[in-house]
């Protein structure tokens, strides 16, 4: 059982940069750069809040209506906000924002770029992770050995990590690699 609150809590007071970095980018990634743009909640944490809160849009989604957790039977809790939030109700993919989970194929925690942060986040454009707070790093770090006790959240990033490994054994992605 995921203890949220001390998860929400280990997040509450750090961010990516020891400063405000939302000053880098006029706070894109709190505002609806995209139309309908929102997150799925981790199982289980749709508890940290009331439905009924005026500033958190809910929407439950069929796992058949998408391709986020092909196989999966059921609804998923996918939230919006309209641009502002009450900072210690932000949920848990906020607070980690810019920094994903990935398990190697061996199944070791790595932390990395979310890989739709580069659309909005300098810091993801820098293409420098070691650029990110080492105390941020380490407390996401530790939230995610935590939420990875839990089946359904590792079959996710399992799941999602070979996804990554796919993509990235793709031909067109050598057009992209640095040298």
């Amino acid at each position: 059982m995921v203890d949220w609150n001390w998860i929400y809590k280990l997040l509450n007071d750090i961010t990516p940069l020891p400063v405000d970095c939302g000053r880098l980018c006029g706070s894109a990634c709190c505002k609806e750069w995209e139309r309908g743009v929102g997150m799925y909640l981790l199982p289980g944490e749709e508890i940290m809040f009331d439905r009924d809160e005026q500033w958190l849009i809910w929407e439950e989604r069929s796992t058949g209506d998408d391709n986020y957790y092909p196989g999966r039977q059921g609804t998923l809790n996918f939230v919006r906000c309209h641009g502002t939030c009450p900072r210690n109700k932000r949920p848990f993919a906020c607070r980690t924002f810019p920094v994903s989970p990935y398990l190697t194929p061996r199944g070791e925690l790595q932390l990395r770029f979310e890989e739709s942060a580069v659309l909005i986040c300098p810091l993801v454009k820098a293409g420098d992770i070691q650029l990110l707070d080492r105390r941020f790093m380490a407390r996401v770090r530790l939230a995610w050995e935590e939420l990875l006790q839990n089946p359904l959240i590792r079959e996710d990033v399992e799941r999602k990590s070979r996804r990554l490994d796919r993509i990235g054994a793709e031909p067109w992605q050598k057009l992209l690699a640095r040298d």
